[in-house]
């Protein structure tokens, strides 16, 4: 068996798999679509930007960004949200969470990983926020994770998310 490292990715011939060290993937928000609370709802804001936007006075509306592109073996250990809260004094809350959808014989089940730091201002900020999985998540056979964006905003003010990330070692 020969193994050859070379800019942290490891190849194995003897086993022909790839491994490419914990790196940090940018997922548009624009590539969400509307969750199941959409008191105000989330607007693309134009063909030429990958973000989406919530208007005043929303309550608990939800945003879902699937992550359809990682593999089997992934292993995933961090979450984190982008954007900017335009506040107008009033408050704003951001909470995003990882959640998995797994196929079951008795129907699908839907269950949490990790609840990032809930984000709650009421001046404007700019959201570049990161939690940590308080046990790294390796991705299953069978298992479909995605993204749970919920926002509230009260009078006077709007949140733009530009992208989700994940810190993944990919396999």
């Amino acid at each position: 068996m020969v193994d050859i490292v070379t800019n942290s990715i490891e190849v194995s011939s003897a086993k022909a798999s790839f491994k490419r060290a914990a790196q940090v993937l940018q997922i548009p928000a624009s590539s969400g679509k509307a969750g199941g609370t959409a008191t105000i709802g989330y607007v693309n804001t134009g063909t030429n930007l990958q973000m989406v936007t919530l208007a005043a006075n929303a309550t608990a509306d939800t945003w879902v960004i699937p992550l359809s592109f990682l593999h089997e073996g992934d292993v995933i250990t961090s979450i984190g949200i982008c954007g900017q809260i335009e506040s107008g004094g009033n408050a704003a809350t951001v909470d995003y969470a990882l959640r998995a959808q797994t196929a079951v014989t008795t129907g699908s089940t839907d269950a949490s990983i990790q609840v990032g730091t809930q984000v709650a201002k009421t001046a404007d900020y700019l959201m570049n926020e990161t939690t940590a999985l308080a046990t790294p998540h390796t991705v299953i056979s069978g298992e479909h994770l995605y993204m749970l964006i919920t926002c509230t905003t009260a009078g006077a003010t709007d949140i733009e998310l530009l992208y989700v990330s994940l810190t993944v070692t990919q396999q």
